[in-house]
């Protein structure tokens, strides 16, 4: 049953990331760089330290996430396509997103390394939350939202409900929540 949960999960992931790379192509959605870099770089990383601690189904996942955010920070960087460049923000988050990165090299527990590794993520996120409040129209909401569902089967498909595995999806139902609300108050406000 895991092993459907995690397609499901996938699937739901497929579908909102082919929104919102079809936004991010015509360019009605403008990915935050910075961001989308930090979300490549820790897709892999949480991949391996997932692998290694023993997930399997909720892996369809966290594959797809690698495949998700080459496209769409391949999609950032084209002229207009993207938001987000060189600032005092985006350097200290990009810094402090490395050092937890740096942190998952050196350690050697898996469980550790997944924890740096998303609070260097979390920091892309807030970059994220601040833009969709910011600029809402910046933003394919239904991606974000479908995150959320698929977040939830994500849970489900981990199976064992060990701290070190749910971890990861649990982190991403709430950044969902967070990016998805940060949409809705920014269309309040302007």
């Amino acid at each position: 049953m895991e092993s459907t949960y995690g397609i499901v999960a996938s699937i739901l992931g497929v579908v909102g990331a082919a929104a919102y790379i079809q936004d991010t192509y015509t360019k009605k959605t403008k990915p935050h760089r910075i961001a989308w870099f930090i979300f490549l770089v820790i897709s892999v990383i949480s991949f391996a330290s997932q692998y290694a601690l023993g997930a399997q189904a909720s892996l369809f996942f966290a594959g797809w996430f690698i495949c998700n955010n080459v496209i769409i920070f391949s999609l950032s960087l084209r002229k207009g396509g993207g938001y987000g460049g060189v600032t005092k923000s985006n350097i200290l988050g990009l810094g402090l997103a490395l050092l937890g990165i740096v942190l998952w090299v050196t350690l050697t527990s898996p469980l550790a390394a997944l924890i740096c590794v998303l609070i260097a993520e979390i920091i892309g996120v807030i970059m994220i939350v601040v833009k969709a409040y910011r600029y809402p129209e910046s933003e394919t909401a239904l991606m974000w939202t479908l995150g959320i569902v698929a977040s939830v089967f994500n849970l489900a498909a981990v199976g064992t409900y060990e701290f070190a595995l749910v971890l990861f999806p649990l982190y991403l139902c709430i950044a969902n929540i967070a990016i998805v609300l940060a949409i809705m108050l920014g269309k309040r406000h302007t």
